[in-house]
Protein backbone atom coordinates (compact mmCIF):
# COMPACT_ATOMS: atom_id res chain seq x y z
CA UNK A 1 0.00 0.00 0.00
CA UNK A 2 1.38 3.40 -0.91
CA UNK A 3 1.94 6.15 1.64
CA UNK A 4 -0.64 8.33 -0.10
CA UNK A 5 -3.27 5.55 0.00
CA UNK A 6 -2.54 4.85 3.69
CA UNK A 7 -2.81 8.55 4.48
CA UNK A 8 -6.20 8.79 2.71
CA UNK A 9 -7.49 5.74 4.60
CA UNK A 10 -6.27 7.19 7.91
CA UNK A 11 -8.03 10.50 7.18
CA UNK A 12 -11.23 8.68 6.29
CA UNK A 13 -11.01 6.65 9.50
CA UNK A 14 -10.49 9.81 11.60
CA UNK A 15 -13.42 11.57 9.94
CA UNK A 16 -15.70 8.59 10.50
CA UNK A 17 -14.53 8.32 14.13
CA UNK A 18 -15.24 12.00 14.73
CA UNK A 19 -18.70 11.67 13.19
CA UNK A 20 -19.42 8.62 15.34
CA UNK A 21 -18.31 10.46 18.47
CA UNK A 22 -20.56 13.42 17.64
CA UNK A 23 -23.55 11.14 17.19
CA UNK A 24 -22.77 9.54 20.56
CA UNK A 25 -22.18 12.80 22.47
CA UNK A 26 -24.98 14.98 21.06
CA UNK A 27 -27.80 13.12 22.83
CA UNK A 28 -26.14 13.87 26.18
CA UNK A 29 -26.90 17.56 25.71
CA UNK A 30 -30.56 16.74 25.08
CA UNK A 31 -30.73 14.34 28.02
CA UNK A 32 -31.47 17.08 30.59
CA UNK A 33 -34.57 18.13 28.68
CA UNK A 34 -35.76 14.54 28.40
CA UNK A 35 -35.26 13.64 32.06
CA UNK A 36 -38.63 14.56 33.48
CA UNK A 37 -38.39 13.63 37.13
CA UNK A 38 -35.99 13.50 40.03
CA UNK A 39 -34.66 10.19 41.23
CA UNK A 40 -36.51 8.99 44.32
CA UNK A 41 -33.85 8.15 46.91
CA UNK A 42 -36.21 5.48 48.28
CA UNK A 43 -36.51 3.66 44.93
CA UNK A 44 -34.97 0.19 44.65
CA UNK A 45 -32.43 1.40 42.07
CA UNK A 46 -31.32 4.35 44.23
CA UNK A 47 -30.99 2.13 47.30
CA UNK A 48 -29.02 -0.48 45.35
CA UNK A 49 -26.51 2.24 44.42
CA UNK A 50 -26.49 3.84 47.92
CA UNK A 51 -27.72 7.12 46.40
CA UNK A 52 -28.26 10.08 48.71
CA UNK A 53 -29.36 13.58 47.70
CA UNK A 54 -26.81 15.15 50.05
CA UNK A 55 -23.36 13.57 49.73
CA UNK A 56 -22.39 14.38 53.32
CA UNK A 57 -25.30 12.17 54.48
CA UNK A 58 -23.65 9.10 52.96
CA UNK A 59 -22.53 6.38 55.33
CA UNK A 60 -21.11 4.19 52.56
CA UNK A 61 -17.48 3.15 53.11
CA UNK A 62 -16.49 4.27 49.58
CA UNK A 63 -17.68 7.86 50.12
CA UNK A 64 -14.90 10.44 50.40
CA UNK A 65 -15.45 14.03 51.48
CA UNK A 66 -15.70 16.32 48.46
CA UNK A 67 -17.13 13.65 46.13
CA UNK A 68 -20.57 14.47 44.76
CA UNK A 69 -22.64 13.97 41.65
CA UNK A 70 -21.56 17.28 40.11
CA UNK A 71 -17.91 16.20 40.04
CA UNK A 72 -18.63 12.63 38.92
CA UNK A 73 -17.94 11.45 35.38
CA UNK A 74 -21.42 9.89 35.22
CA UNK A 75 -23.11 13.28 35.76
CA UNK A 76 -23.79 13.99 32.10
CA UNK A 77 -24.31 17.75 32.28
CA UNK A 78 -21.94 19.37 34.77
CA UNK A 79 -23.35 22.80 33.89
CA UNK A 80 -26.43 21.91 35.96
CA UNK A 81 -26.11 23.52 39.38
CA UNK A 82 -28.86 21.72 41.30
CA UNK A 83 -30.26 18.71 39.42
CA UNK A 84 -28.92 17.00 36.33
CA UNK A 85 -28.87 13.77 34.32
CA UNK A 86 -26.78 10.79 35.31
CA UNK A 87 -25.71 7.87 33.14
CA UNK A 88 -26.30 5.49 36.07
CA UNK A 89 -29.96 6.52 36.36
CA UNK A 90 -31.22 7.09 32.79
CA UNK A 91 -34.29 9.29 32.46
CA UNK A 92 -33.92 10.64 36.00
CA UNK A 93 -32.37 13.75 37.47
CA UNK A 94 -30.00 13.45 40.42
CA UNK A 95 -28.99 16.11 42.92
CA UNK A 96 -25.71 17.78 41.97
CA UNK A 97 -24.79 17.62 45.65
CA UNK A 98 -25.74 13.95 45.90
CA UNK A 99 -23.61 10.82 45.77
CA UNK A 100 -23.84 7.11 44.92
CA UNK A 101 -21.39 4.22 44.91
CA UNK A 102 -20.91 4.51 41.13
CA UNK A 103 -18.98 7.78 41.64
CA UNK A 104 -16.01 8.10 39.24
CA UNK A 105 -13.61 11.03 39.13
CA UNK A 106 -14.16 13.45 36.27
CA UNK A 107 -10.77 13.68 34.72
Amino acid sequence: MSDKNASMQRRRFLKMSAAGAAVTILPLSWHTALAAERLDPNSAQAKAMSYVENASDSTHSAYKEGHNCANCLMFSDPSQAEWGPCAVFPGKLVAAGGWCNAWVTRG
